[in-house]
């Protein structure tokens, strides 16, 4: 095990979402890797994760990540009911690289923001992101991060749309 994780990557990210894929995970990614699937320059040390808050799903994605290299995640084996309260929290899992897992973003939660998500491959991986759309509902914060990355996505909506 590692005594400290690196920046997470692209490669990095295809390993997460062919695990979350192959146990059938209700998830998105948002956040400054989201941003940049979408052709904006964003660099992030860590990878965002929306997810389904159900038990079911919770126990999928915890056995998932438990396969990353340094195993962090199976420090919540079993805690299936782990984003069942309400409220605006993540999970941190520092195992090579970091991932923030939430099922809510900015005060919206993953039912809310599903009719948002994308399908995008990356390197022949299913990718779910977050939408446009719905990332600027996850941008509302006070933050100054937030409040540029706002500005970016309404001119980013703004100019994919029909001109009329």
């Amino acid at each position: 095990m590692a005594d400290f994780t690196h920046p997470a990557t692209w490669d990095d990210l295809r390993v997460v979402a062919g695990l979350l894929n192959a146990a059938n995970v209700r998830y998105a990614l948002i956040g400054d890797y989201a941003i940049a699937a979408h052709g904006y320059n964003r660099f992030s040390e860590d990878l965002d994760l929306l997810v389904d808050p159900s038990r079911e799903n919770t126990g999928r994605w915890i056995a998932a990540l438990s396969n990353l290299p340094d195993g962090a995640c199976r420090e919540l084996a079993g805690q299936d009911e782990l984003f069942q309260q309400e409220g605006e929290y993540a999970v941190r899992i520092n195992d090579e690289f970091t991932i923030d897992v939430m099922p809510s973003a900015c005060g919206h939660r993953f039912a809310e923001l599903e009719p948002f998500i994308e399908e995008r491959a990356l390197d022949g991986v299913r990718l779910p992101v977050l939408g446009l759309e719905g990332l600027l509902l996850t941008k509302e914060g006070m933050r100054e991060k937030d409040r540029a990355d706002r500005r970016v996505i309404e001119q980013a909506i703004a100019a994919l749309k029909p001109a009329g």
